[in-house]
């Protein structure tokens, strides 16, 4: 099996905002964004710095710089706060999508996958640029807040990219040796705690690809339709020649 060349982004996002809730453990996980660097190489340690930015009643912001080795490959903004008690509130509706087979599920980098593509997600064949997909991660503990949503930041991270060379003819994001894409900025927002070791539905759509990047969007549904998360990346996107 081929060795990685560089630590997963979603991997280095997901650390970041777990090293960041140390220094907030009162509060829940509202967002995490993260500009990408350059990539972080599994053959050095790699080091997560929080700087307590902001505190108040409600908020706490914190800056985490993440290092491999001595470079400097990530720079992540985290906000905690404490979810307001309102009734006020309303989503987006959850795709109409046959719901969960255990049997379909594809088990990798820690999380099980049903893919609901057609043509596959990553079938060389062009199709529009949106991808559907249950996820998740079982042995997740359900009751840890910060957890699952280092875990759903992480899953996050899986299938943004792909959804965006989905409409282009004779690629895939799996012909690694002709195809480049990796992020530049990412971000991840909560609206409700997750627990990913159930199903959840990631709903990605990918708007715009155009000179060399592309942008795009998800969110991520509990099986009864709740939008309990919502995320972008912008990311590089070329063909390597």
């Amino acid at each position: 099996m081929p060795r990685a060349v560089w630590v997963f982004g979603g991997l280095v996002a997901a650390q970041a905002m777990v090293a960041a809730a140390t220094t907030a453990d009162t509060m829940v996980p509202r967002s995490v964004r993260v500009r990408f660097l350059r990539q972080a190489t599994p053959h050095e340690p790699v080091r997560h710095d929080v700087t307590e930015v902001s505190d108040s009643t409600t908020f706490a912001d914190r800056r985490v710089e993440t290092r491999s080795g001595d470079d400097l490959v990530a720079t992540t903004t985290v906000v905690f706060h404490t979810p307001d008690d309102t009734e006020l509130g309303h989503q987006h509706s959850m795709p109409d999508v046959a719901e969960p087979d255990d049997a379909a599920a594809i088990a990798g980098a820690g999380f099980e996958t049903i893919d609901l593509n057609d043509p596959p997600a990553h079938s060389r064949r062009p199709a529009e640029a949106r991808q559907l997909h249950w996820m998740r991660a079982r042995g997740t503990p359900p009751d840890d807040i910060v957890c699952n949503a280092a875990m759903l930041t992480m899953a996050s991270d899986l299938f943004l990219v792909a959804s965006a060379w989905r409409p282009v003819d004779g690629h895939s994001i799996v012909q690694v040796d002709q195809v480049m894409s990796f992020g530049l900025d990412f971000t991840v927002w909560f609206h409700h705690p997750v627990t990913i070791d159930s199903w959840h539905l990631l709903d990605v759509d990918t708007p715009s690809a155009a000179n060399g990047r592309s942008l795009s969007v998800a969110n991520w549904y509990r099986p009864d339709g709740l939008l309990v998360a919502s995320v972008a990346l912008d990311a590089v996107m070329r063909v390597r020649r």
